[in-house]
């Protein structure tokens, strides 16, 4: 009875659906017009509807110009809100449409974390919770979560970020890294210099994790870019390095497999070099959580907390 007289107070402060939509249309196209060429109703019919919804709300939403149309500050604010309401509607409907509940993830990831950290460990998570239908979202770009339907995601930065919840999960420490057969049988050197006659690899992206802020960091001045070949691509970069091409500057947690298991080895005795930024849980803010999202959160930060270093071996 409680939960009833509760939906009966919130429908009769919830505005009819169709002015809500009308709304929406409006002010992304800033254009009545448009706004009912997309819907396909008439610009009078939409006029009416957003008419009703400012009387509904007691508030104006637009300024009516002289061929124009513009969102008064609330109208800027309710905006935000509408578009927000009926893109989590959207999602919802879309999962429901696809036979997809309440075990359905999207994941964000890098494509350097996707392929070094998380496809790795992928099988562990599947085989502890098989209920869980794990969707991955790879991109290198700071994408909308949202708008791309993405319910979690795994981020490189300083933890600031509009919109969303961020969750701090590992540092992030480069190290000079590069093959056995490219450093042959020469014992590690403990001068960064030694480094300047090498063939060095740059990683085009990251600015703190570049040659040039590596010998600074370690008191070495160059008057020159030392890096003789620079990637935009943390995978080929890991490749080239692989492939005996010459030494790159790899972070953690991504490479800590690849020195495990020898692929990469460490040409000098130098500690680690902590960068800026680190990576973090990313979700949306004002979404609730799902409990496939609460159980990938768990899990990846357990993960994390296993298997942090004290140094690379």
């Amino acid at each position: 009875m409680h939960n009833l007289t509760v939906m009966k107070n919130l429908r009769n402060k919830i505005p009819p659906l169709g002015s809500l939509v009308a709304f929406e249309a409006a002010a992304r196209h800033m254009s009545f017009t448009r706004g009912a060429n997309e819907l396909g109703v008439t610009q009078v019919a939409i006029s009416r509807q957003i008419k009703a919804l400012e009387e509904f709300v007691n508030v104006r939403l637009f300024e009516r110009l002289n061929r124009a149309v513009r969102l008064t500050p609330e109208g800027k604010e309710f905006q935000r809100v509408v578009t927000g309401g009926l893109t989590q509607i959207a999602d919802s409907v879309v999962e429901f449409q696809s036979g997809r509940g309440s075990n359905y993830l999207v994941v964000g990831t890098t494509t350097a974390f996707s392929a070094y950290w998380l496809m790795p460990r992928l099988a562990k998570f599947r085989a502890k919770f098989p209920e869980i239908d794990l969707r991955f979202a790879v991109d290198d770009k700071c994408v909308d979560l949202k708008s791309s339907g993405i319910h979690v995601s795994i981020r490189y930065g300083n933890g600031d970020w509009a919109e969303v919840k961020s969750t701090y999960l590992c540092d992030s420490e480069v190290l000079p890294l590069c093959s056995r057969s490219y450093w042959k049988e020469r014992p590690q050197i403990d001068d960064p210099r030694g480094l300047l006659d090498e063939f060095l690899i740059d990683f085009d992206y990251v600015v703190d994790s570049r040659w040039s802020s590596w010998f600074q960091h370690f008191g070495v001045d160059v008057d020159k870019d030392p890096s003789d070949i620079s990637i935009d691509a943390y995978t080929s970069m890991v490749q080239a390095a692989q492939n005996g091409q010459g030494i790159a500057l790899l972070s953690s947690p991504l490479v800590d497999d690849l020195i495990e298991n020898g692929s990469l080895i460490a040409p000098t005795s130098l500690p680690r070099q902590k960068l800026a930024g680190g990576y973090y849980l990313v979700t949306p803010k004002n979404r609730d959580v799902c409990p496939a999202l609460g159980i990938f959160q768990e899990w990846i930060m357990q993960e994390m907390k296993l298997e942090k270093r004290s140094s690379f071996q």
